[in-house]
């Protein structure tokens, strides 16, 4: 095996592996001949044709308030 496996490039790129299948299918992906992914050259493609408007957005952190000191 010369690239990364679907579970190791959704790690490396923090997607679940459902999300990398579907990259796959839609051949947003660089895969090797033996069927193991490029990482190098699918992070290059990922980010190309990745709309970032698209993106989804890490929540804000929900933050309590403080209340004053008397």
């Amino acid at each position: 095996m010369q690239g990364m496996s679907e579970r190791q490039y959704a790690a490396h790129v923090g997607l679940s592996r459902g999300a990398i299948q579907k990259a796959k299918t839609a051949e947003r992906l660089v895969l090797y001949p033996d069927g193991s992914i490029n990482a190098a050259a699918s992070d290059a493609r990922r980010a190309e044709t990745t709309d970032p408007s698209k993106t989804r957005k890490p929540p804000a952190p929900k933050l309590k308030p403080v209340p004053r000191r008397r």
